[in-house]
């Protein structure tokens, strides 16, 4: 019997292929409102779908809006939202995984924060829609990360930010394990800084690990570019990159660098 459902297995090979994934996010606007690179977001896929991306990350609306556009490219779609820039609170369901099927989505993502004040709520939301997900044969995505990151990973200027805190790899286990023991098929999470460290995550893990950018490191792409060198190296299985890609100059060619990295024989 196999451990996995059909379902399952046919949208997670369409997403990781040959085992690694570059998936670019283009979901910000979900609670940072209108961001710097994402004004045009047909425009965007169109320059994505034949650069070497696998995938995008967006939400309903935004899909219904560059559908004609995708090609080849995978669909993960952001299910959960409900919380601006402005307030806070737990992120809510906007969308069931049959919603999502109907849709054509090819897996579905949520979040949960760890140490934030709704942590229990969060982590509750990816439980049942890893439960959902398995009656639909639809691939969860729980993005994981810990109220540590959250200053630097929301920074949505484009100029970078402050860097993650120097015992964060303690989070980014806890955050892998969790996620993986509520039932995700695939983990995103944030980097540590450190190979050693977050090899140990992954290890810890026991599904595949796709890694955040947050704010970009410079004007340039050597710093994405070291990055995904990095997390690479610690047994990663991808990326899922936004404003590294999409706030660059030329959203084209950085996405077909990272590829090269993550795709490298």
């Amino acid at each position: 019997m196999p451990t996995r459902s059909i379902g399952k297995s046919l949208r997670l090979r369409r997403i990781l292929r040959r085992g690694r994934a570059v998936v670019v996010a283009m979901d910000h606007g979900n609670a940072a409102g209108a961001v710097r690179g994402l004004e045009r977001p047909a425009e965007l896929v169109r320059q994505l779908a034949s650069a070497g991306a696998d995938a995008i990350l967006v939400t309903p609306g935004v899909l219904e809006q560059v559908c004609e556009h995708v090609g080849d490219l995978a669909i993960l779609l952001r299910i959960d939202g409900c919380v601006s820039s402005l307030g806070g609170g737990p992120m809510r369901l906007y969308v069931d995984v049959e919603q999502a099927v109907s849709l054509g989505a090819d897996a579905v993502v949520v979040n949960a924060t760890l140490g934030a004040d709704f942590e229990s709520d969060e982590l509750e939301k990816v439980g049942s829609i890893a439960s959902e997900s398995r009656c639909w044969g639809m691939p969860l995505v729980a993005e994981m990360l810990s109220q540590g990151m959250m200053a630097n990973h929301m920074d949505m200027s484009g100029q970078g930010g402050d860097i993650l805190p120097p015992d964060i790899d303690d989070d980014v286990t806890l955050a892998c394990r969790m996620g993986a023991e509520l039932g995700s098929d695939v983990i995103k999470t944030r980097y540590s800084g450190s190979v050693r460290g977050f090899r140990k995550s992954i290890d810890a893990c026991g599904v595949p690990v796709l890694v955040a950018g947050g704010p970009r490191r410079g004007p340039g792409l050597d710093g994405t570019l070291e990055t995904v060198s990095e997390v690479m190296d610690a047994g990663a299985s991808g990326v899922i990159f936004g404003r590294q890609i999409w706030q660059y100059a030329d959203p084209a060619a950085a996405v077909a660098a990272v590829a090269g990295l993550v795709h490298a024989e």
